[in-house]
C-alpha cells in the first residue's frame, strides 16, 4: 500500500472531519455571541418554534429568497443544491445498507455536476450576474463541479462495496487499500469538507441564527 493510499484513505478523513466540526462549532459559537447590529423586523413572521423551523426548511429547500430577488440564478441553484442534499443522503443510505442508495449517488452527482456547470456558466456569460460575482464564487462553483465529477467519472457513487470503507472510517478501521480511481474523488472531498468552514458555503450551519437573531430579531 502507497504513502497516497494511507494518507487520502486513512487519515485526511479524520483531519477532514475534525476540520469541518471544529470550523462549523466556532461559527456558530461567533455568531451566538455575535451583537445584532441591526434589528431587521419583518411581519409577519413564525413566532412559534415549529413555525419557525417549517420556515427555515421552506427557504433550505425551495431557496425561496432566491426565486423572488434573483430568479436567473435560482434553478440552477437548486438543481445544484438539490444534488449536495441527494449525495448527502446516499451516504447515508449506503452506510445504513439501503440498495438503492447507488441510485440516489448517481442522481445526486448528476445533479450537482449539473448545476454547478450551469451557475459558473451563468456567472461567467450574463453581464449583470458577472458584474456582482466575485473569484472566490468562481472557485467554489469549480471546487463541487469537480468533487461532484470525480465523483461519478471514478464510479464511487454507484458502488455498494465502498460501504464498507466509509463503515471502517466510523469504526477507525479503514479498510484499505482503495482502488486507485477513487483517490482523486476522496482526496477532493476531504479538502472540500476542510474548506467549507471558511467560506460563505458555511452558511447552512448558521442559517437558523440569520433568521432567528436577524430577520425575526425582536427589541428587548
Amino acid at each position: 500500500m502507497t504513502f497516497w493510499q494511507s494518507f487520502i484513505g486513512g487519515v485526511l478523513p479524520y483531519i477532514a472531519i475534525a476540520a469541518l466540526i471544529l470550523g462549523l462549532g466556532y461559527k456558530v459559537v461567533y455568531w451566538l455571541k455575535a451583537p445584532v447590529n441591526l434589528h431587521w423586523e419583518l411581519f409577519p413572521y413564525p413566532r412559534t418554534l415549529g413555525g419557525q423551523i417549517s420556515e427555515l426548511l421552506m427557504e433550505v429547500f425551495t431557496l425561496r429568497s432566491l426565486f423572488h430577488h434573483n430568479r436567473k440564478l435560482w434553478f440552477p441553484s437548486l438543481v445544484m443544491h438539490w444534488g449536495i442534499y441527494t449525495v448527502v443522503f446516499w451516504l447515508f443510505c449506503l452506510v445504513v445498507g439501503l440498495p438503492f442508495a447507488v441510485y440516489l449517488g448517481v442522481v445526486g452527482g448528476i445533479l450537482a455536476v449539473s448545476g454547478s456547470c450551469l451557475l459558473f456558466l451563468l456567472r461567467a456569460i450574463v453581464p449583470e450576474l458577472r458584474q456582482i460575482s466575485t473569484p472566490v464564487e468562481y472557485l467554489n462553483l469549480l471546487f463541487i463541479f469537480f468533487l461532484a465529477f470525480t465523483a461519478l467519472m471514478s464510479g464511487a457513487l454507484s458502488d455498494f462495496t465502498f460501504r464498507s470503507y466509509f463503515i471502517g472510517l466510523l469504526t477507525f478501521k479503514p479498510h484499505l487499500p482503495l482502488p486507485e480511481n477513487y483517490l482523486v474523488f476522496l482526496l477532493l472531498l476531504w479538502l472540500f469538507m476542510i474548506y467549507i468552514p471558511f467560506t460563505r458555503m458555511a452558511h447552512f450551519a448558521v442559517k437558523y441564527f440569520t433568521y432567528h437573531k436577524v430577520k425575526w430579531g425582536e427589541m428587548e
